[in-house]
């Protein structure tokens, strides 16, 4: 994997890696726990969430039932046992916005830098600064700056954060599921792919382009037919990347943590590119039921 990108994955695990993290979405929660940034899981729990009690969205109240979830919560906490610390939290990734931002040259200082990327996103998402949680990583390459930023509702943020310290656990640093995946991928694979993640609601795609992220986007899907949904999700990505980066995608890597076959949805993306579609399925992810790796590989990556 690029050097860039090994930054980026450093950057959303930095300054070091919990010992334990959960990652919440709309009808689930997993959790892992590792003795440290190798070998086996030490512990592992996924439980699925009952219909309507996580209703994830960026301006509204996400937790729908806090009692019954609080008591999941609580469950689910138990059975990983205590952690060494504070945890690390990955967040439905339809409750942020995100924003991929271009710069001629940012200043070094980080109070500087936050106040221009701040001032960019304004154009975007008129937001007062109390009122989100900003995080960014700035990467430079090629005589220009781009900025990965992820913004938060502050009332969102809290009310997961809330929700966890009431169960025992302090979240220390917060996610975004298809930014780990990164962490689930060959070292040394293709320098142009697609990471693509399908859950139930929505789909999220990252593109790497000769070791830069040239895209990441979310869309939310329907009650339909969510794989043909995503297939043409993907169809529509791919093109638009390779109009307008010139460029070809050598590989797509896909989560399929939608209900139905995985295998049959992989299939349906196949028929609409060229390039090999590839599933992240978690072999190297020892230590975990098998049923349950798909589900737990965004956490998998962000503790490898």
């Amino acid at each position: 994997m690029s050097p860039l990108i090994d930054a980026w994955v450093r950057f959303f695990t930095a300054p070091s890696v919990p010992t334990a993290a959960f990652h919440v979405a709309r009808s689930y929660l997993g959790g892992l726990r590792r003795p440290g940034k190798t070998g086996s899981a030490k512990s592992s729990v996924f439980r699925t969430l009952s219909a309507g009690m996580i209703d994830p969205s960026f301006e509204k109240r996400n937790i729908a039932r806090p009692e019954p979830f609080r008591s999941v919560l609580k469950d689910a906490a138990s059975r990983l046992g205590s952690p060494d610390g504070p945890i690390a939290l990955l967040l439905p990734e339809t409750c942020v916005k995100t924003a991929l931002l271009t710069f001629d040259d940012l200043p070094s200082a980080p109070a500087e830098c936050e106040r221009i990327v701040r001032w960019r996103l304004a154009k975007i998402l008129p937001l007062r600064p109390a009122e989100t949680r900003l995080s960014f990583d700035v990467q430079r390459s090629k005589g220009r700056a781009v900025a990965f930023c992820v913004l938060a509702l502050e009332a969102v943020v809290q009310e997961y954060e809330q929700a966890f310290a009431q169960a025992g656990l302090k979240v220390r640093m917060i996610g975004l599921p298809t930014v780990q995946l990164l962490g689930c991928l060959p070292r040394n694979g293709e320098s142009n792919f697609l990471v693509v993640n399908v859950e139930e609601d929505h789909i999220a795609a990252l593109a790497v382009l000769e070791g830069e992220t040239a895209l990441f986007r979310v869309k939310p899907l329907t009650a339909g037919d969510v794989w043909a949904e995503a297939a043409d999700e993907v169809a529509t990505t791919l093109r638009f990347l390779e109009d307008r980066e010139k460029k070809r995608i050598d590989a797509v890597w896909v989560r399929p943590a939608a209900a139905g076959a995985a295998e049959d949805g992989l299939a349906l993306i196949q028929k609409r590119t060229a390039c090999p579609v590839r599933m992240i399925a978690g072999e190297a992810m020892t230590g975990i039921p098998p049923a349950e790796k798909i589900f737990l590989a965004s956490l998998w990556g962000q503790m490898s």
